[in-house]
Parts: C-alpha cells; sequence; structure tokens
C-alpha cells in the first residue's frame, strides 16, 4: 500500500486484482472515495466485498494494482472486537499516542454516548453499546479512511436504526470517507451518498444521491442484486 498527502481523497484504488489459487475475487477494480463521502458496497455473497475491505485495510495482501490511501485506515467489524480484560476507555485507546490518551478516549466515549461509563466493562454492555465502543475506538484515531464490515447486522431493528442515526451524525463531524459493506439494501440506500453494486470482484453499477434523494430505489437495487425480477420491481 502507497499513502498520498493528507489533501487527497480518503483512498484511490486503481486495477486492483487479488486472487486465491486460479480463482479471482477482485478484477482489476477501480474505486475513489472523497473526504466526507459515505459510499456503501453491495453484493451477493461471494462477490469479494469483504475481501477489498479487508485489502483496504492493509489486512490481505493483493497482486497486482495499487491502494493510494493518506494514512492508516479504521475498521468497525461485526463483531466489536474489545479486549474484556480492559476498561472502555482503555479499550477507546488501543493504539493511541502523545499525550492526554484518556482524554482523548473520554472524549470520544462522550460522543457516542458512553461517557458515563469511562471505567465499566465490555461484559457489561449491550451488543449496540459495544458497537458503540467500537466506533468511538475507531474515530479515536481521526482516520481518513473509516472501514464498516456491517457493523449493525447483529443488531436488532430499532438500534440498528439507532446506530445509522449516530454514524451519520459522527461521520458528518469527523469527515472521513466511509466504505460501508452490507447486505442489507434498506441500510444502504439510509445511509450512503453512493452505493456500489459488486459482481464477480468489480463494481457492477453505481448510484449517486441527488438533492437529497436516495442514491437509488429499493427495488432497482433488489432487481441488480438478482432478488427481484424486472417485472416484480415495475
Amino acid at each position: 500500500m502507497t499513502f498520498a498527502t493528507a489533501s487527497d481523497p480518503a483512498v484511490i484504488v486503481t486495477g486492483l486484482t487479488k486472487a486465491y489459487g486460479d480463482r479471482v475475487v477482485i478484477d482489476r477494480l477501480n474505486l475513489r472515495i472523497e473526504r466526507g463521502e459515505f459510499v456503501a458496497l453491495l453484493g451477493e455473497s461471494g462477490c469479494g466485498k469483504t475481501t477489498l475491505l479487508r485489502a483496504l485495510a492493509g489486512l490481505d495482501p493483493v497482486q497486482s494494482g495499487r491502494i493510494n490511501a493518506p494514512g492508516r485506515p479504521a475498521v468497525v467489524f461485526q463483531e466489536h472486537r474489545l479486549l474484556p480484560w480492559d476498561t472502555l476507555w482503555q479499550n477507546v485507546s488501543l493504539g493511541l499516542s502523545g499525550p492526554a490518551v484518556r482524554e482523548r478516549a473520554t472524549a470520544a466515549l462522550v460522543e457516542v454516548g458512553l461517557g458515563d461509563r469511562l471505567d465499566d466493562w465490555p461484559r457489561n454492555l449491550s451488543g449496540g453499546q459495544a458497537q458503540r465502543v467500537a466506533l468511538a475506538r475507531a474515530l479515536v484515531q481521526e482516520p481518513q479512511l473509516l472501514l464498516l464490515d456491517e457493523p449493525f447486522a447483529a443488531l436488532d431493528a430499532l438500534t440498528r436504526i439507532r446506530m445509522h442515526v449516530l454514524v451519520k451524525e459522527l461521520v458528518a463531524r469527523h469527515r472521513p470517507g466511509v466504505l460501508l459493506v452490507t447486505h442489507d439494501v434498506d441500510e444502504a440506500i439510509a445511509l450512503a451518498d453512493r452505493i456500489l453494486v459488486m459482481r464477480d470482484g468489480a463494481i457492477a453499477s453505481e448510484h449517486r444521491a441527488l438533492r437529497g434523494l436516495p442514491a437509488a430505489s429499493r427495488g432497482q437495487l433488489l432487481h441488480e442484486l438478482g432478488v427481484v425480477t424486472k417485472l416484480q420491481v415495475a
């Protein structure tokens, strides 16, 4: 992975290719995400979504292509991955350096509505609260690129809606570029400025939100994902 200056977009991907043996999972993929832009990535299981996210996070090597990003991305996974032996503020401060580490972790927990739980333990949290801590841990790093790997999939419907509201507020405040990998069409419509549909390791289609309107209709996306036919959409 190569790094650009902080004035550049959150990430630029050029000709990215990833294969496992003879099976090509990502095929010469190009992608650009601006700072403050929220991009949702949809696609059937096995199309390469998570492989792309892991490549952007620097977790998996790629065969060819370039990833240019000004700094290390932050990742929030479906599982919160909190350390059970650390308090909440200690979990949020993981990887932080420099002065006032506890103060910075505290401010991040306040942002996600858990400022009164600094010295509590992960075992005492609900699923939604644990994901709030995971978000705080990601955003306290002030990343220019935030990667979300189905972070709300295990939450109940009402908690998921509350998390959507919180994430939109935090992204508007911190303005990282965001890539959300999700199977939830409604979630993509609710959150994204731009929705990408991935197929066979490449971006098959792109939909942008315009003048406050959603990036795409639910029926249109379900059709592109092969869930419904054109006749059913009509």
